[in-house]
């Protein structure tokens, strides 16, 4: 079994894995796992020399989340191959490639309800980085075997809690982001209102 198809048998819900294993067999480009990163969940790469195409998808993701992942980043390589360099990362060419390769999930794959409605939302407008969809987000997270954390807002305001190892008090609730003050330096920082965070008792 060559690498490919392991991580696609061991990593995607088993609806899915053949029809994002046929993607890699029709475009054959790079597949890798990668160690948990703090800013992405995965990301495309070309590399002119030698003209190889990889895509990365964070190891630690459960089989839904790592399976949206893997179809955003396919979709930026399709991005890349039918329009070139010099369109915007998430605009419409993207937002047409990713329709083009989740669609067929919605119509075909036997995956939970919950997933399959939040799917259908979340391509009525496709955000650069699905943790950044809260409905998607809520739903993907309820199949983490282990939450590391809760959603930011769940969190009082005025409390305080722990975010990337920092100290930071709850201030003020905007649209999609929260206003936090970092308690070590006093400094305000945007934090985003579905991050997940550590409760401080006070």
């Amino acid at each position: 079994m060559n690498q490919a198809n392991w991580i696609f048998r061991s990593y995607l819900p088993d609806s899915a894995n053949l029809y994002c294993f046929d993607l890699w067999h029709k475009h054959q480009f790079q597949i890798k796992l990668s160690a948990p990163r703090k800013t992405k969940l995965g990301d495309y790469r070309y590399r002119p020399q030698p003209g190889t195409h990889l895509i990365t998808v964070n190891r630690n993701l459960n089989q839904f989340a790592f399976l949206v992942v893997y179809l955003h980043e396919v979709a930026h390589f399709l991005t890349h191959i039918r329009h070139g360099i010099k369109v915007k990362p998430h605009g419409p060419e993207w937002q047409q490639e990713i329709r083009r390769v989740m669609t067929p999930l919605l119509n075909g794959a036997k995956l939970p309800q919950d997933i399959l409605e939040a799917f259908t939302l979340y391509l009525k407008a496709p955000k650069a980085a699905s943790c950044s969809h809260p409905v998607l987000t809520r739903v993907l997270r309820k199949y983490d075997p282990v939450s590391p954390g809760i959603p930011l807002e769940q969190i009082p305001e005025g409390d305080e809690f722990l975010f990337r190892s920092r100290k930071y008090k709850k201030i003020k609730v905007r649209r999609t982001r929260t206003a936090c003050l970092e308690t070590a330096n006093n400094r305000r920082w945007l934090i985003s209102n579905l991050a997940l965070v550590l409760p401080v008792d006070n």
